[in-house]
Formats: C-alpha cells, structure tokens, sequence
C-alpha cells in the first residue's frame, strides 16, 4: 500500500505533504515552486508508491469556487495525467494556512519559522490531507 499525497496549491508554492503507509498520519514533507510541482513529483515519486492526491481546493467563506479553485483543478487536470491510474480527491482547505500558523505558535515556534512560508505551506498541506485521510476512514 502506497503513501497518500497531500498538495496545498498555490499561485507561488505548493506545500506537500505525506501520509504513513498505513494512511494514518499526515506529515508534512516540503515546499516547491508550483511551476515545478509536476516535475518534482515525477521525479520524486513513483507512481507505484502513491495510493492517491488529496488536493486543497480554495473556497470562500460561502463555499463557492474561487480563482484558487480552478488553478488547483488545473493542477489536478495535469497529475490526471501523468498518473492517469491515481485517484485525486479535492479536499477543502479553508483555515488550513491559518491553522498551520496557530500550531506553529503553539508549539513555541520561534518567529523566523512562524515567518516561513513554505514551511507553513507543508503544514497546511499536512492539514488538508490529515482531514481527508480522516473522511475516508470515516466512511
């Protein structure tokens, strides 16, 4: 059984994250520049070891689409392609950057790392698939 992927796509950077084998757990793993997102992940991971891409979808506060929704979808549109047999799933990502930054703080973070965005990128992203992984299980 393969690992999850988690993406939290943005206009600059996609945060990435990854699950445990057992789909358990949600780590957070880096940030890439999002024009080099597909190149990184098919560079980095095998198509055999991902069981699956749970990607952040950008809503308001209403839960409509916003302009974030359709550059995520079209990132979706292309992993579809590269790895045609993967499921991608789109989860909801709202307070995911801002639930990364209160965790960082809670845990004493100091400011430099609070100030990092791609590292909170990675977290948010951690965030969104945790949530995902814990849907499905749910089911």
């Amino acid at each position: 059984m393969g690992i999850w992927l988690g993406l939290d796509v943005g206009g600059v950077r996609t945060g990435i994250a990854e699950s445990d084998s057992s789909h358990q757990m949600a780590f957070p793993s880096c940030t890439v520049p999002t024009a080099q997102l597909l190149t990184y992940l098919e560079k980095t991971y095998l198509s055999e070891e991902v069981s699956g891409v749970a990607i952040g979808l950008p809503v308001n506060l209403q839960g409509h689409e916003t302009d974030g929704s359709q550059h995520a979808k079209r990132i979706a549109e292309a992993l579809q392609t590269l790895w045609p047999q993967l499921p991608i799933h789109f989860t909801d990502e709202r307070f995911t950057s801002k639930l990364a930054a209160q965790a960082a703080h809670a845990a004493g973070a100091s400011q430099r790392v609070k100030k990092d965005k791609g590292k909170l990128d990675a977290a948010a992203a951690a965030i969104l698939l945790d949530s995902y992984l814990t849907q499905k299980q749910n089911k």
